[in-house]
């Protein structure tokens, strides 16, 4: 019995989005967590992560305002908007870090005065 080769088919690679590649490749270089992949949006990429100690090591890294959603059934979802440090081309991609924090639960103290409900 013969076998007959299979065709070689070129696998087309599926093109990621350039400011989505921007943002893995901070979050890579910096070593921070996320709880999910990234996802781009007209106003940046939002980046979810799970707590306040992940969310803190993005602000630290990356600086940034702190925004706070008023609380609904216990929580609310806090928002760390900033930015990819300056590429190459001098151009930066906006981020979006969403968290969401029990209410009374614990909150670093950097993120108690900037934050804007």
């Amino acid at each position: 019995m013969s076998v007959k080769p299979i065709p070689l088919r070129s696998a087309r690679l599926q093109r990621t989005d350039p400011q989505i590649e921007a943002v893995e490749a901070t979050r890579d270089f910096l070593d921070l967590p996320t709880a999910r992949e990234p996802i781009a949006r007209e106003d940046g990429v939002h980046v979810v992560v799970a707590g306040s100690e992940q969310f803190a090591q993005w602000m630290h890294a990356l600086g940034g305002t702190v925004n706070r959603a008023p609380a609904l059934d216990g929580a609310s979802l806090w928002t760390l908007r900033t930015e990819t440090p300056r590429r190459g081309d001098g151009s930066t991609v906006r981020i979006r870090v969403h968290a969401v924090f029990v209410t009374d639960e614990w909150v670093p103290e950097q993120f108690r005065g900037p934050v804007a409900s």
